[in-house]
């Protein structure tokens, strides 16, 4: 029997490649039971028979299952390998198309622009709403660091940035001679997670007991990116969280001084083999 919660893990993880929970479900089913008419998904499912339909016709369009042109129609799963491979070959192609275009749109759109406007160097802040943006934001905040940048957040929410640009960031931020020091919940820590986290290459990772189940990010003189409780979700498109961002120099001034001493209070991990660490 499949695991419940394994199974919650697969649905949320294919809603992130863009199905809904009836789709991800009813792919799930096909992977069980083999090929299978509208009838029998409907009673596996214990779903009506249009909604059944609704999720074949978008699985299709996806790639992620094949039908046949029979009476009853049969529906068979794609193998998971190929079809997430083939949805990652359509969305690089997207940003393709997207890449060769943008130079025209940023010229067209130009030709809007009040040419006696002037950019305000004044502090902002403001709400970010939905995990996609506030891992973007947080991603952008890194790659442009060239000083010290906290991350105090939980094990669970440094595992979901493994799974994002933000790795890549991370390097990009260390070969501009910044530094990553990453602080971990140490309440219920599981050091298992160390080895699926390890791809984030952090100057250092240590373990403290946080103020809350929240999350900190924070460059150096820069911006500052703080959420409140987080949803206990993996998907990477929960659209519940919300983080505060902020430029203010007095508001990142004074957040940084208390990650620093967040940071001095935590307590370097004992794992040299999983992430390397370095002299302060």
């Amino acid at each position: 029997m499949i695991n419940v919660i394994l199974q919650e893990e697969v649905i949320s993880s294919l809603i992130d490649f863009g199905l809904e929970r009836t789709d991800a479900l009813l792919y799930i089913t096909l992977l069980q039971v083999g090929p299978a008419t509208v009838n029998t998904i409907s009673s596996k499912l214990g779903m009506d028979k249009g909604k059944v339909y609704r999720a074949i016709h978008k699985l299709q369009d996806s790639g992620f299952i094949s039908s046949t042109f029979s009476n009853p129609t049969v529906c068979q799963a794609i193998k998971p390998e190929k079809a997430l491979e083939d949805i990652i070959q359509r969305k690089e192609e997207q940003i393709l198309v997207m890449q060769k275009t943008v130079r025209k749109i940023a010229n067209s759109l130009m030709q809007f622009e009040n040419p006696h406007n002037t950019v305000s160097q004044m502090p902002s802040l403001y709400v970010i709403q939905g995990r996609p943006n506030i891992y973007t934001r947080i991603a952008k905040l890194i790659e442009e660091a060239t000083q010290i940048v906290y991350v105090i957040t939980t094990a669970r929410d440094l595992l979901r940035m493994n799974y994002t640009v933000i790795p890549e960031k991370m390097r990009i931020c260390k070969r501009n001679s910044g530094q990553i020091r990453i602080v971990i919940d140490g309440e219920n820590f599981d050091k298992g997670i160390l080895k699926e986290v390890e791809g984030l290459e952090a100057t250092e990772v240590r373990v403290g007991l946080l103020p809350s189940k929240s999350r900190i990010v924070i460059s150096q003189g820069k911006r500052l990116l703080m959420s409140g409780s987080m949803s206990e979700s993996m998907s990477l498109n929960e659209e519940t969280d919300s983080t505060l961002y902020t430029n203010s120099h007095e508001i990142v001034d004074n957040m940084f001084s208390f990650c620093s001493h967040i940071w001095s209070m935590a307590k370097p991990l004992e794992i040299k083999s999983v992430i390397p660490q370095v002299n302060e």
